[in-house]
């Protein structure tokens, strides 16, 4: 009688022996929460509607939890940008604390230590976060989509959070090596040169090296991850991220392996494309290609690397409930700050190149003469 109430019909598909089947939820309530038609308190006692109710708040909770990741990941972002403003604003201090000489080596030692770890707080931050709240979150919801299949009450999603706090860590990797680079070379100048001070500089550029090459790797793999969740946007961030390290091993003589060719021919591809997302990193894309053409690494180039990234960062604290959406790739995006998925955009068809002219057989005057002659006799 209550399911006939509520417009409840088959609420529950079950087996011969009256279990619920795998996604046998078919449908929830237009009423919201389920409540007793005589005294309209909330029927979440009643073991049989008490899965109806829970779904009915799925999808509140599950934005919640959105924003919530959302708000987590600009935070993350601002700390970051302070850290690389930090290290950016003390690195001439730091050079004058150096000491040459065999007395200053554990003194430099000490003090190299300590800055190569400023950014590993907000480093080792990201990925807690990432790992155990929101890489389960989103498996946990992939599952539970599998399990009702039933997009009325849950939309199998697409979510870019796991690989947007990737690219957090790998920001945090791209600074902190670079800034490690240039720690090095200093302690190349340093006069008088000591034994301790020299074992240091080679130690850390073995670091450098070992972690850039590692990186480079790490990035490919998140690269083809993001390729095949149509993440356009993050594909071309992590890509510009891929080149700054392979610049890093280029200084110190190393080859990475990257393609570089290749890749640049794929971000060009995607900005054209996708301009309302992958476009978005145009300006950073034609800021590094003549250094990265050159082969000459610009001082605190990182910020190079990174700026559009931060600049889309802060709006992802700014969503309001009940203004999800989903694009056609099931991406979910805050319907009150965009006006379409940030991550993927509508793709448009980049304008033809023109033929090329050639601007001395235009201005030939036999060949013009030859061109009239050619038609007079063509219409006689």
């Amino acid at each position: 009688m209550l399911d006939d109430f509520w417009g409840l019909k088959d609420l529950y598909k079950t087996d011969g022996n009256g279990v619920v089947e795998k996604g046998g939820v078919t449908q929830v309530s237009d009423y919201g929460v389920l409540r007793c038609p005589d005294c309209w308190e909330p029927s979440r006692n009643v073991a049989r509607y008490e899965l109806a109710n829970q779904l009915q708040d799925l999808p509140a909770t599950i934005e919640y939890f959105h924003s919530k990741i959302g708000r987590k990941l600009s935070e993350l972002h601002r700390d970051f940008s302070n850290v690389e403003d930090l290290l950016c604003y003390t690195f001439r201090g730091f050079c004058k604390s150096l000491k040459p000489g065999p007395l200053g080596g554990q003194h430099n030692q000490r003090v190299i230590w300590d800055r190569g770890n400023t950014m590993l707080e907000i480093q080792q931050k990201t990925t807690k976060f990432r790992d155990e709240i929101v890489a389960p979150f989103e498996s946990n919801v992939a599952r539970l989509g599998i399990f009702l299949n039933n997009a009325k009450i849950l939309e199998n999603v697409v979510s870019p959070f796991s690989l947007r706090y990737d690219l957090v860590y790998f920001h945090c990797r791209l600074v902190t090596l670079e800034d490690a680079l240039q720690v090095y070379q200093q302690l190349l100048k340093l006069e008088p040169a000591d034994q301790h001070t020299s074992l240091i500089a080679e130690g850390l550029r073995a670091k450098i090296e070992e972690q850039s090459v590692g990186e480079v790797i790490s990035l490919g793999r998140k690269i083809a991850t993001s390729k095949e969740l149509h993440l356009k946007r993050i594909e071309v961030e992590l890509r510009i991220i891929q080149i700054g390290l392979h610049m890093i091993l280029r200084k110190l003589g190393i080859i990475s392996g990257l393609n570089v060719p290749a890749s640049f021919d794929s971000i060009l591809d995607l900005v054209r494309k996708f301009p309302d997302t992958a476009g978005k990193l145009l300006r950073t894309f034609l800021s590094i290609r003549p250094h990265v053409d050159n082969g000459i690494m610009p001082t605190r180039s990182a910020d190079l690397y990174t700026k559009e990234s931060k600049e889309l960062a802060p709006m992802f604290k700014q969503h309001k409930m009940g203004t999800l959406r989903h694009c056609e790739y099931k991406h979910p995006f805050s319907g009150s700050t965009f006006d379409d998925c940030p991550e993927c955009g509508k793709e448009v068809t980049p304008p033809a190149p023109q033929p090329q002219v050639n601007i001395e057989k235009v201005l030939d005057p036999q060949a013009f003469l030859n061109y009239f002659r050619a038609k007079r006799a063509a219409s006689s």
